[in-house]
């Protein structure tokens, strides 16, 4: 029996070219054509009784070699494993051997086995994606460098390609790649000591640094909310490609983040917050069948808490939320009051 574990003109065409140089890129070369005739389909992989361990959204992106890497953050076992194709009809409920490789698993169900075949022992591990949701720009003006140097570095969105014309960011976000409302763990994590962007403590977010632009991707707005979601990643392991974890993102799938432009090091993002990122997408979409999405839009419409909606707030999901939102506030608040003090330093 498997344990199961739950733990302006010309320069607006300056610009649309600028950001059209590395604009389309995919993996795999016509993958537009590709992702038209094959759209994303759920693959699943459960154990001998039924529990499901993993599933996603496959975009022809995630292989066997990148999938068995995900496995090992969400599940844990005393034995070696593999997984198999699973064969309901037969006695042992498996068919052929799915070994980690370039090859791309087809849709269907997948059944987690020893490597000879028979039942093992599984559960969830402990790690869990860390909380977060859409966030809403209430940061005090004063303090909203990484906004006005983000623009000033990314002339496009990262991800889409989306230029920016004659000014206008009405369509853009800046996103934080690790998210402000968690600068304990930030800290606890080391992140500061790797941040290398040379600006003054004040512009930066204060000796956490986690206003560094090294932290902060434009984005499309839309796209802004999906990556504060977890929605999907960029793995800089796979050469920055887009991977969603969830379906209807078929024009990103597959691209590549955009960092042809990037000339200074200490202005690029940082590898490891990608990662980071990357990994809190694998937990939230990739763990068991999914986390269920969080309504932030029925939470934060207009950026109002009502703090009666118990439905909202009472369970331990809520409160969860509810902390993130309000650390998320006050880190503005906070560095509003103390910038004086950082532009004396």
């Amino acid at each position: 029996m498997a344990i199961m574990r739950m733990i302006p003109g010309d320069e607006a065409k300056d610009e649309a070219v600028s950001c059209a140089a590395f604009t389309g890129r995919r993996i795999g070369g016509s993958s537009d054509s590709r992702n038209k005739e094959r759209p994303p389909v759920m693959s699943a992989l459960r154990d001998f009784d039924g529990n499901i361990l993993s599933s996603f959204w496959q975009y022809r992106i995630i292989d066997w070699e990148l999938f068995y890497s995900c496995l090992r953050s969400v599940i844990y076992s005393n034995e070696d494993w593999a997984v198999f194709r699973y064969e309901a009809a037969t006695p042992g409920q498996h068919g052929a051997l799915c070994p980690p490789s370039p090859e791309m698993p087809e849709p269907g169900t997948y059944i987690l086995l020893r490597l000879d075949g028979t039942p093992i022992n599984v559960g969830w591990t402990t790690l869990a994606a860390r909380v977060r949701h859409p966030t809403l720009s209430n940061t005090a003006t004063r303090t909203e460098h990484y906004q006005r140097r983000v623009r000033a570095r990314d002339l496009c969105c990262l991800i889409s390609g989306l230029p920016v014309v004659r000014g206008d960011y009405s369509r853009f976000k800046a996103a934080h790649i690790f998210p402000r409302a968690h600068d304990i763990q930030w800290v606890s994590r080391g992140f500061p000591s790797r941040i290398t962007d040379p600006a003054p403590l004040a512009e930066v977010g204060g000796p956490t640094k986690i206003d560094s632009i090294q932290n902060v991707l434009l984005l499309r707005s839309d796209l802004h909310d999906a990556w504060d979601s977890y929605k999907f990643g960029v793995n800089p392991d796979r050469g920055y490609v887009v991977t969603p974890f969830v379906a209807g993102y078929d024009d990103i799938a597959g691209k590549v983040l955009k960092l042809d432009h990037f000339q200074d090091p200490d202005m690029r993002p940082l590898d490891d917050l990608l990662r980071d990122h990357f990994l809190q997408g694998v937990l939230k979409n990739m763990k068991g069948p999914g986390e269920p999405t969080w309504d932030y839009e029925d939470a934060l419409g207009g950026g109002r808490m009502d703090l009666s909606r118990q439905d909202i707030w009472g369970g331990t999901t809520g409160r969860q939320h509810l902390e993130f939102e309000l650390a998320h506030r006050l880190h503005g608040v906070l560095v509003a009051q103390e910038s004086s003090g950082w532009l004396s330093v």
